[in-house]
């Protein structure tokens, strides 16, 4: 039986205890924010007989073997750091890390901890996903020559930001003092990652973010000052020579929450659209290139990333999507912010550990 502690306990924290309270392996035996409004009831709601308003009494617990960091992202760090220090295996909510020298230091301490380290990447849940990344490192595309890949939502065009004037959680990720990347940060990290995992790693980039009016005096809603970015392109050249474009807002209209990424091989051509379908992909082949034809392949349905969670935990082998995967995808966000912060200039992906 493993004893499980939920820091944070925000609106994603619920989708992790839901994904954990019915395993017959796992238990849920404490939660922890400074928040007591939101504390407690999350805790009532979930049955979780040990609340605490301090992480480090959390991890201080005998019974917690592992952790779920669902904290803001500019405590990741942090919590991670003394998690991994007390030994407890951690699943932490994308991104990694605030910054690159955070999710560097993460990634060095969860080498040397010995225990599980993972990057809810949730977006690899597809097995569609999964199944078109193998055939593509396969080599069955060819040399990769050219990727298209977005993450469009359109909530911003269809917001009344007036009229959520009393929901922080909705307006915080528009505030860079309250903690939010903007888009780069909370889509970008998944974008890169869907795309990376497709077509491999990124050399260097060039990035333009943009912040547009959201139609309210002085672009503030009380202490949110509406200041992060709403949309972000990238133009990447990946290490292995192919070309590609990156691309993702929140102001797409007529998209609540869209991802997809086309790679182009010199010998054929993989697509994954999540809109049209998590289990299966499309591919342009051998024969039914000439044809310029696509066909869709179906894909097994794959164990999500809290299985995943869990088999590592029992196995004792850690899951490809761990905090060194994290540090990769944050490295090219950091890539985007410098890039972006220099006028779209050329910037090289400095993944080093």
């Amino acid at each position: 039986m493993i004893g499980l502690g939920i820091i944070g306990t925000g609106g994603m924290a619920q989708v992790h205890a839901s994904c954990f309270i019915w395993r017959k392996n796992m238990r849920l035996v404490a939660c922890c924010d400074p928040d007591e409004k939101r504390l407690h009831p999350f805790a009532e709601k979930n049955k979780i007989p040990k609340a605490y308003t301090d992480y480090r009494e959390l991890l201080a617990d005998p019974r917690v073997d592992a952790v779920c960091n669902v904290t803001p992202d500019q405590v990741h760090c942090e919590v991670a750091l003394a998690a991994l220090a007390a030994g407890k295996h951690i699943l932490s909510e994308k991104p990694l890390a605030a910054t690159l020298d955070e999710a560097r230091r993460m990634a060095e301490a969860a080498r040397g901890a010995g225990v599980i380290n993972m990057v809810h990447f949730s977006y690899r849940n597809s097995a569609g996903l999964r199944a078109a990344a193998r055939l593509v490192a396969a080599g069955r595309i060819g040399r990769v020559i050219h990727v298209e890949a977005s993450y469009l939502q359109g909530w911003l065009s269809t917001m009344n930001i007036a009229a959520v004037a009393q929901r922080p959680a909705s307006l915080w990720r528009l505030s860079a003092r309250h903690g939010s990347q903007g888009v780069l940060g909370d889509l970008g990290c998944h974008i890169i990652d869907l795309t990376t995992l497709l077509a491999g790693d990124i050399e260097s980039l060039q990035a333009t973010t943009r912040t547009f009016p959201k139609g309210v005096p002085g672009e503030r809603v009380g202490e949110y000052r509406l200041d992060a970015n709403d949309s972000f392109a990238a133009t990447v050249r990946f290490k292995a020579g192919g070309l590609g474009t990156i691309h993702s807002s929140r102001w797409a209209t007529g998209h609540p929450n869209s991802l997809r990424c086309r790679v182009y091989g010199d010998k054929g051509a993989v697509e994954v659209d999540l809109d049209r379908a998590q289990n299966s992909f499309r591919a342009s082949l051998g024969k039914d290139i000439h044809k310029s034809e696509w066909k869709e392949y179906p894909a097994k349905p794959n164990p999500d990333l809290f299985t995943r969670f869990v088999r590592s935990m029992v196995s004792g082998k850690n899951d490809p999507c761990d905090f060194q995967t994290g540090l990769k995808v944050q490295a090219c966000l950091d890539a985007c912010f410098r890039s972006a912060k220099g006028g779209g200039k050329l910037v090289t992906v400095d993944d080093n550990p």
